[in-house]
C-alpha cells in the first residue's frame, strides 16, 4: 500500500507542478467566459450585411406595409458602428405585362447574381381568410432563417388586422382579449416545522438548465483529462524503458493502482479548484440557495469512481501499445463511450424521471453522467436509485480496474504490433 501511495504522489505532484497543468485551470475558466462573450456579440454582430428582398404583391395591399415594418427594422437595428443587425431593403417588383413565372425565374437570376438576396411572391387572395394561401419565399442562401422569421411576423401581422378591420372588429379589443398571461414556474409549497406556510421558491433557468449543464461540463472535464493523462504517461515511459525499472521494485498492479490513485487526486484537485469558483460565483451573484452540500458530496463520489474505471481503461489501452500513434486506434471505441454518455446526459436531463433517463442511470459508462444531472435537478432521484447506481458503478469499476491490471502486467512490456480485442480478452483469462 505504501509504494502505491508513493508512486501516486510522485504522479500527482509531477502532472500539479507542470506549467501547462497551472496554465490550464486558469485558462479554462478563462475560455469559457471568451467563449460566452464572443457569442453574445456575435449573435448581434456577425449578421450586418444587408438583404435585398424583391416583393412581388399581387394583393396590391401589402407592400407598404411591409415597407413601413422594414423600415422600423433598420432603425431598431441601428447604422455604423452600433449596428447590430442587417438592413432589409425592400422593393416592389412591377407585374404589368409579364407572368408571375417569368419574373420568377428574372428574380431568381439576380439572387444567383447577388443583386438580391430573396424575394417573396404575395398571391392576390392572401386576405382572404378562408383560402388562405401560402406566400412564398425564394432564397439561394442557407442563412435566410432571420429574414423568414422577420417577414413571416410582419406579413401575417398586417394580414390579420386587415381580416379583423374587414370583419368589423375593434383592433384594441382584439388585443386586450388576446393578451397573453406569463407564466413562471415555481416549486412546491410546504408547511414548516412551526406550522407557518414556507412559499415556494421560482425556479429559474440558471437552477432548471445552468446548473446542471454546469456539473456535467465538470465532469467530463475531469474524467478526460485525468484519462488521457495516463494514456500518455504510460506509452511514454514504456517507449523510454522506465517502467521496466519501475517493475523492479513494485509489482504491476501496484504501478497501476499507484497512477490511478496519483490522476484521481490530479481529477478531485481540478475539480475542487471549479467547483469552489462557482460557489463563489453564486454567492457574488446573490445565488446560495442553488449550493446544495449533498448534491456536492454526490458529485464527487461519481466523480472518483467516473475517473477511476475510465482511468483504467486507458491505462489498459496504454500499456497494450508501443506509441502513441498505435493508441489512436484503440482508443477510440473509449472515446466514444465517454462521448456517448456525455451526449446521452441530455436526453436525462430533458426528462430526468422517465423510463429511458432511470435505465441511462444504471448503465455503467452512463451512471457518472446522468445521476449526477439527476441529483443536480430537483426533485432529484430516489435514494434507492442513487444507491443501486453508486452500487453497479463501483461492481463495474472493480471489475475494470482488475481486467485493466491483467492487461498491465503482460502489455506493459511486450513490443511491436498492438494487441486485437481477442487477445486483450485471452490477457484477461490468464
Amino acid at each position: 500500500m505504501r509504494r502505491m501511495l508513493t508512486i501516486g504522489q510522485t504522479e500527482f505532484l509531477t502532472l500539479v507542478r507542470t506549467r501547462a497543468f497551472i496554465i490550464g485551470i486558469l485558462l479554462m475558466p478563462a475560455l469559457m467566459v471568451g467563449f460566452i462573450t464572443f457569442m453574445n456579440y456575435a449573435e448581434q454582430h456577425v449578421d450586418t450585411t444587408d438583404r435585398a428582398i424583391a416583393v412581388i404583391d399581387q394583393s396590391g395591399a401589402l407592400y407598404e406595409p411591409l415597407a413601413r415594418a422594414a423600415e422600423l427594422h433598420n432603425t431598431n437595428a441601428g447604422s455604423g458602428e452600433t449596428k447590430t443587425g442587417p438592413h432589409y431593403l425592400v422593393s416592389r417588383v412591377d407585374t404589368t405585362g409579364r407572368s408571375v413565372d417569368d419574373i420568377a425565374v428574372e428574380l431568381s437570376a439576380r439572387v444567383k447574381e447577388k443583386d438580391l438576396f430573396a424575394f417573396i411572391d404575395v398571391p392576390a387572395d392572401v386576405l382572404d381568410a378562408e383560402k388562405n394561401p401560402p406566400v412564398r419565399f425564394y432564397a439561394e442562401s442557407a442563412s435566410a432563417q432571420a429574414v423568414t422569421s422577420w417577414l413571416r411576423t410582419a406579413l401575417n401581422d398586417e394580414i390579420a388586422r386587415r381580416r379583423f378591420t374587414a370583419a368589423g372588429i375593434d383592433q384594441t379589443l382584439v388585443r386586450k382579449l388576446t393578451r397573453r398571461a406569463e407564466l413562471t414556474t415555481f416549486g412546491l409549497v410546504e408547511r414548516g416545522v412551526d406550522g407557518a406556510i414556507v412559499p415556494a421558491k421560482e425556479v429559474d433557468d440558471l437552477s432548471r438548465i445552468g446548473l446542471p449543464m454546469f456539473v456535467l461540463v465538470l465532469m467530463y472535464i475531469a474524467v478526460l483529462t485525468g484519462a488521457m493523462h495516463l494514456l500518455n504517461a504510460v506509452i511514454e515511459e514504456k517507449m523510454s524503458k522506465i517502467s521496466e525499472v519501475l517493475l523492479g521494485s513494485v509489482t504491476p498492479f501496484q504501478l497501476m493502482a499507484g497512477k490511478l490513485l496519483g490522476v484521481v487526486a490530479v481529477s478531485l484537485l481540478l475539480t475542487l479548484v471549479y467547483l469552489i469558483g462557482g460557489i463563489y460565483t453564486l454567492v457574488s451573484f446573490g445565488r446560495p440557495d442553488l449550493i446544495d452540500p449533498v448534491v456536492i458530496a454526490w458529485f464527487l463520489v461519481f466523480l472518483v469512481c467516473a475517473a477511476l474505471m475510465f482511468g483504467a481503461i486507458f491505462l489498459a489501452v496504454g500499456s497494450a501499445c508501443s506509441n502513441l500513434k498505435d493508441s489512436q486506434s484503440m482508443v477510440q471505441p473509449v472515446m466514444i463511450l465517454i462521448i456517448l454518455a456525455y451526449l446521452s446526459s441530455f436526453v436525462v436531463m430533458r426528462a430526468p424521471e422517465s423510463g429511458l433517463a432511470v435505465g441511462l442511470s444504471f448503465f455503467p459508462t452512463v451512471t457518472p453522467f446522468a445521476m449526477v444531472l439527476r441529483l443536480a435537478m430537483p426533485p432529484g432521484p430516489p435514494l434507492w436509485q442513487v444507491l443501486l447506481s453508486v452500487a453497479i458503478l463501483l461492481a463495474t469499476t472493480v471489475l475494470i480496474v482488475w481486467a485493466a491490471g491483467r492487461i498491465f502486467r503482460i502489455g506493459l512490456l511486450m513490443q511491436g504490433k498492438p494487441p486485437s480485442l481477442p487477445e486483450l480478452l485471452k490477457w484477461v483469462r490468464l
